[in-house]
């Protein structure tokens, strides 16, 4: 596994192709992918392009697969987080960037036009969990749950409110997870009371946390923690 971060983006190469879920627009669902990608855009890029597009066309450029996983964000890359959690030959690694311009709490209804489409959008809390655990498929579903979860404490524990009603923030209108699993331990269960679920919420829950309280982590060994995980 390699790790690229600049001030343009995240970039994660496997070296072969790995099982992954995620709500991403471009590349979601339930795949096998090789690389995955979280890029920095701004407003008038969105507004010349669709997600796909920008996404598709960083690939092309970089001359990388075509078919990975792409998430956009209006976030600092410099705030970014790679946080590593390990216990008993269970691995997580989280990477995290956030932003809450767009904080909502998801019980609440708010002014909108937006229907479901495709769409991009700012502020976006994006969080990519790889493990070197090998997760039956429920555990991945599982594992979204845990992780917004995490990501929602961390929100509370900040007490980010809502840009809409000034409430507590649950999350942003566009946050974006993604799931990739190794093929060590096989597990199933995701939740609270297992070991992998606890290293997955506590890896996502400082990865929001710092980023969100723009810690630079300028120290970050990417070479080190890419040779913790071996796929």
């Amino acid at each position: 596994m390699k790790i690229e971060h600049t001030s343009r983006c995240i970039v994660t190469d496997f070296d072969h192709p790995l099982r992954t879920l995620s709500s991403a627009s471009t590349g979601g669902g339930h795949r096998r992918v090789q690389t995955i990608v979280n890029l920095k855009t701004d407003a008038q890029e969105v507004l010349d392009n669709t997600p796909e597009d920008l996404i598709s066309d960083f690939f092309r450029k970089r001359g990388s697969d075509t078919h990975g996983i792409g998430l956009l964000t209006s976030a600092e890359m410099e705030y970014a987080q790679f946080v590593t959690a390990q216990d008993r030959g269970i691995g997580v690694l989280a990477i995290v960037t956030a932003g809450t311009s767009n904080a909502l709490n998801i019980a609440e209804r708010s002014d909108t036009e937006f229907s479901g489409g495709s769409n991009t959008g700012f502020g976006t809390i994006n969080i990519i969990v790889i493990t070197s655990a090998c997760l039956l498929d429920e555990c991945m579903v599982s594992s979204i749950i845990t992780a917004t979860e995490a990501k929602t404490a961390a929100l509370f524990d900040l007490q980010v409110k809502s840009v809409m009603t000034g409430s507590q923030a649950t999350g942003t209108g566009t946050d974006t997870i993604v799931i990739a699993s190794g093929n060590g331990m096989h597990i199933r269960y995701a939740g609270g009371h297992t070991l992998y679920g606890q290293l997955l919420g506590q890896a996502v829950y400082h990865g929001v946390r710092r980023s969100l309280l723009e810690q630079r982590m300028e120290n970050t060994d990417l070479q080190e923690i890419c040779g913790m995980f071996e796929f």
